[in-house]
């Protein structure tokens, strides 16, 4: 009976592992669209080759098409939020284990909105 308990155990505590581990959603894709206006992986290819990955246009769908984000090196991961204009936290965001959602907000994710204005102050002006 000690043998069984003690294998119940050892799995209890694999699942309270996988349980405390965090848990991130991949946003490659709409800071693509948000910030550079791109909605394919055509754009990005020639900008990854400038910071010297010299990526298919395969593999850089399968980096864009992530929900989770994949096993790639920081240096990657830099020139990402180079090339993005943005931070890790908006590249990676960390889901609320529970739910599932984004921890910032209970109302969904929160949105990579560039810093500057997105509209001309001169915009709604009638007489332009």
């Amino acid at each position: 009976m000690k043998a069984a308990s003690g294998g119940q155990q050892e799995h209890s505590g694999q699942s309270d592992f996988h349980a405390r581990q965090p848990r991130c959603a991949w946003r490659l894709r709409e800071l693509m669209a948000v910030r550079r206006n791109w909605y394919n992986t055509t754009k990005l290819v020639p900008e990854l080759r400038r910071y010297g990955f010299d990526f298919d246009r395969s593999t850089v769908y399968r980096l864009v098409s992530a929900e989770q984000p994949p096993k790639i090196p920081l240096e990657l991961v830099v020139a990402l939020c180079r090339i993005l204009d943005c931070r890790f936290e908006d590249l990676v965001v960390e889901l609320d284990p529970e739910h599932g959602t984004d921890r910032s907000t209970k109302h969904g994710p929160a949105p990579a909105m560039p810093d500057g204005p997105v509209l001309s102050a001169d915009f709604f002006d009638a007489e332009s």
